[in-house]
């Protein structure tokens, strides 16, 4: 009798075509359910060898479901964090659109601070926030360039983020 990991990896390579088709049903970009097979997968090899599973199939599926659902909720809460700090960022103030001279000043300190911390994230956190903010590439672009995984471009991008938004609220 074969032991789960193997069952399981063995059942991924023929499951896969209907594995690919749930997860890009669910998440609606093929990069994203490229990723995310990846990631059953890894997630198939931490399977233990004691536990019960009665349908190796039924199991592979239901895993391949719930990731794919849990990416699509880790993009809704990345994307809600994006947009939240756009508007920390970006959005002027409507009200009235000429800042005074205080606010003038005061943000170029704010600036000051930011391009000083931008400068001191270490690497390769600096360069990722660098392409994502300044030359506009995707995560997911990022991830081909550097050979890696977009949840690892997202952590670091997440990070010098955390970074920044400390840094301005400690001013």
């Amino acid at each position: 009798m074969q032991d789960n990991i193997t069952t399981l990896t063995n059942l991924i390579t023929t499951e896969r075509p209907k594995l690919f088709m749930l997860m890009n049903r669910i998440i609606k970009n093929r990069d994203c359910a490229e990723d995310a097979l990846q990631s059953l997968f890894e997630k198939i090899q931490r399977v233990e060898n004691s536990a019960i599973i009665l349908n190796h199939k039924a199991y592979l599926h239901k895993l391949a479901s719930n990731l794919a659902i849990d990416y699509v909720r880790k993009q809704k809460r990345h994307n809600a964090l994006q947009e939240s700090i756009h508007t920390l960022l970006w959005v002027e103030n409507l009200e009235d659109d000429t800042p005074t001279v205080e606010q003038q000043a005061s943000d170029k300190r704010t600036l000051a601070l930011i391009e000083n911390t931008i400068e001191t994230l270490p690497e390769p956190m600096k360069t990722i926030f660098c392409l994502n903010r300044f030359q506009g590439l995707s995560q997911t672009e990022i991830a081909r360039v550097y050979g890696t995984s977009i949840p690892l471009v997202n952590r670091y991008l997440h990070r010098a983020l955390n970074i920044l938004a400390n840094a301005r609220d400690n001013e």
